[in-house]
């Protein structure tokens, strides 16, 4: 197929990746922002009771945290938080290693003695947390989305089916613009036949009456001979039918002139149709046993063939080297089709060459289109108009 966007695969193939990595950051900012304000709300709920020291803001912090990473539901699906909170003087309140006791100090029944010492231990359970609370508390979160999970897994086979659609729809497209070249091939072929039938029957016309005032011409000058009258009357005519036939005469020069200009015209399309496509599929054959691991269009070899020598050799060198080993070749620029559906990578050779390539599905590589500076533009409508 000639016009394979090829750009638009190799875009396909980029941005998949590229896309994913970027949700994956920006999912994470977002979320890791969420989760930080719904901790920073929930880690102290009941200051009434830290105030009155019936446990500690590491139990309490430890607690209200625990509960919430429970009933989280992130963790099913890939994401991980790790939760840091400590005082202004670095001292860690959570992650805490010591096992909670969230039973309230009042829920058992205790001697005097026993009630007198619960009561200073509040007292002073109750100031430290009054102490810590005035410090500040200092919350440090780390979202992060695993690899290889529910999530990052869904986003990246989310965002490589929408590269098939759009590859799917240029492909589509740019068979379309074949068959319409192809028509419009057949229809220039067509007319040129036309005009060179219409001109012949012209000429033919033109031949028969050469040939019908050669004959009124041979008899005048044969009654002339014969007759000895008029011979005023006769000149004249005789001139007149002379006059006539020098004017058939130019007229029919000129049209055998402009038969041989369409017959020669038309002999030159055809003959460097065949040629073309003769030299086309030499250079296919050719190009497929040297490089086995690359793709050419009709419209890439064509125009590979249209370069000078020079021109050919340096580009060689670059579809030698992209079927090599990708990597060395210098990629210019992607070039997107219409509507921004595929893409295309287009590299450069001898400074003003272009080479324009795309991956398949089989992780070869498609030469779609080869030329120089001078016929970028059709180049590149042409590969706008791939499907």
């Amino acid at each position: 197929m000639k016009h394979f966007p090829f750009k638009i695969l190799l875009l396909c193939i980029l941005l998949p990746p590229v896309c994913y990595i970027v949700t994956l950051n920006g999912l994470e900012k977002y979320l890791g922002k969420r989760v930080t304000e719904s901790v920073q709300e929930l880690m102290i709920r009941d200051q009434q009771a830290l105030y009155e020291g019936r446990y500690t803001i590491k139990e309490e912090i430890s607690r209200n945290i625990g509960r919430f990473l429970a009933k989280d539901f992130k963790h099913k699906i890939g994401i991980k938080t790790e939760i840091l909170v400590k005082t202004g003087e670095d001292r860690i309140l959570y992650p805490s290693q010591a096992r909670l006791d969230i039973a309230s100090p009042f829920q058992e029944e205790k001697g005097f003695a026993e009630s007198g010492l619960e009561s200073l231990r509040y007292t002073e359970v109750a100031s430290e947390n009054y102490r810590i609370l005035n410090e500040g508390l200092i919350l440090d979160l780390d979202l992060q989305i695993g690899q290889n999970t529910w999530l990052s897994n869904s986003i990246l086979i989310a965002y490589i089916v929408l590269s098939l659609a759009v590859l799917q729809a240029f492909i589509r497209r740019g068979k379309r613009q074949t068959e319409k070249e192809e028509e419009e091939q057949k229809s220039l072929v067509q007319n040129l036949s036309d005009q060179l039938n219409h001109a012949e029957e012209k000429l033919n016309e033109v031949e028969a009456r050469e040939s019908e005032y050669v004959e009124r011409i041979s008899a005048l000058r044969k009654d002339k001979d014969e007759l000895a009258r008029d011979v005023d009357g006769l000149i004249e005519e005789l001139e007149s039918q002379e006059a006539g036939l020098k004017d058939q005469k130019r007229i029919r020069e000129e049209m055998t002139g402009q038969v041989a200009l369409l017959k020669d015209e038309l002999d030159r399309l055809l003959q460097q149709s065949r040629k073309i496509k003769k030299t086309v599929e030499a250079t296919r054959k050719r190009f497929a046993v040297l490089y086995r691991g690359l793709l050419f269009t009709d419209r890439a070899l064509e125009g590979f063939l249209s370069l000078t020598d020079e021109f050919q050799l340096k580009a060689e060198e670059t579809i030698y080297k992209l079927n090599q080993d990708e990597s060395t070749i210098s990629v210019k620029r992607k070039v997107f089709g219409k509507g921004g559906k595929m893409d295309f990578l287009e590299t450069t050779f001898a400074y003003s060459g272009r080479l324009y390539y795309q991956k398949d599905s089989q992780a070869r590589k498609n030469i779609v289109a080869i030329g120089t500076k001078n016929t970028q533009e059709k180049d590149l409508a042409y590969l706008e108009s791939i499907k």
